[in-house]
């Protein structure tokens, strides 16, 4: 490829933060690889968090007016197959004017109509493209299973998948977190921070949890430190919780810089999402895992079980716990000093630093055409 070639990547899907934040990544590490001679273009679906985080990267974005299929209620299910014959009209049109040469489907609702309209255009000679998936969790999604038929390349956050993805092209990546999160020095211990999150929106049934284990915890007031990232809507609720106990807490709907966070944290308190394992992996924190009871396929809890299994968290499931029990993992890690140490070793063994640009080397190496270096 000359100088004035371009080699575009198209990065489709998003909806939660941990799609947008990994496609992200694949694009940092895109354009580092290729310079100003490799261009990116998410397509996403409106009202998704890719319509406030990529833009805010710096990246170009069209978006999708698209739902989902799977596990909702069946007006949800009308409405979005009415929406799904403009999404492939759109998705054509946006195709066929940039012919990019890469499509990369995050995961969320927007990678369905755009890989599968790529997949046609390419079959009949309009477009030569390259089309691959990444799958972050330790179970598949819906739309990941669809479009394994459809994917030259398949890349994956956890090994073991490979049985799951009957794919002859399938590699084991880790998932790419932000370039922002990175391998930190050992955790403080005095004061012992607690640092609870529940993703980008926040997780009303892990911060009940807390404020139900704050009680149980009285003795220990002043040895603990509390950092509470509780999503808009139950920032209120939260914020009188801790005042209610007379707690001093930095409660936050929203916290900006995760590192900070990570940095300060003695224990973390939070989902299961890959891309938070990821980022836990990275900054090698010792977690207690409050799985989101109702993930696609209990993907949650299955991708907590890995790290479990290996020493590397504390698991408790929402369905059934109460906030003595939460209390009791806090109370007990925090007067196991050796215990959370080791799981602030064997989380590392989980961190992949160069998943995205293992992606990038990925859709590159059995194709001709690179990116440019500068």
């Amino acid at each position: 490829m000359n100088s004035k070639q371009t080699a575009y990547l198209i990065l489709a899907g998003g909806g939660t933060g941990g799609h947008v934040l990994a496609g992200i990544s694949v694009a940092d590490a895109w354009k580092a690889y290729g310079g100003k001679e490799a261009s990116v273009l998410f397509i996403g679906a409106r009202g998704g968090m890719e319509e406030s985080l990529v833009p805010k990267s710096g990246y170009a974005l069209k978006l999708l007016s698209v739902g989902s299929l799977n596990r909702v209620s069946i007006q949800k299910k009308i409405k979005t197959l009415f929406q799904l014959p403009f999404s492939f009209v759109k998705s054509i049109r946006i195709l066929m004017t940039i012919k990019p040469q890469f499509i990369l489907g995050v995961g969320g609702y927007a990678s369905g109509p755009v890989l599968l309209i790529a997949k046609v255009l390419k079959s009949i000679g309009l477009l030569k493209v390259k089309i691959a998936i990444l799958e972050q969790n330790a179970v598949p999604g819906f739309t990941n299973r669809i479009l394994l038929y459809f994917a030259d390349i398949v890349f994956v956050a956890f090994p073991g998948l490979e049985s799951q993805f009957p794919h002859p092209f399938i590699q084991v990546t880790g998932n790419p977190i932000r370039s922002s999160i990175k391998r930190m020095e050992p955790a403080l211990r005095d004061p012992f921070t607690i640092f609870i999150f529940g993703g980008s929106q926040g997780a009303i049934g892990v911060n009940s949890l807390v404020l139900e284990a704050l009680p149980f915890l009285e003795d220990l007031t002043k040895k603990i430190r509390w950092i509470h990232q509780t999503g808009v809507k139950d920032y209120q609720r939260v914020l009188k919780g801790y005042e209610k106990q007379g707690i001093t807490a930095q409660v936050d709907a929203f916290i900006d810089n995760m590192a900070a966070a990570y940095q300060k944290a003695s224990l973390l308190i939070c989902r299961s999402g890959s891309s938070t394992l990821s980022e836990i992996a990275a900054v090698g924190r010792a977690a207690i895992f409050i799985p989101l009871p109702t993930s696609s396929n209990n993907h949650q809890e299955q991708n907590a079980r890995i790290f479990t299994d290996q020493g590397a968290a504390a698991l408790l499931l929402q369905t059934g716990a109460k906030g003595s029990d939460l209390a009791q993992k806090i109370r007990e890690l925090i007067h196991e000093p050796q215990k959370l140490s080791e799981m602030e070793k064997n989380v590392t063994q989980f961190f992949r630093p160069k998943a995205a640009e293992d992606i990038v080397s990925g859709l590159l190496n059995s194709n001709t055409m690179r990116p440019t270096r500068l």
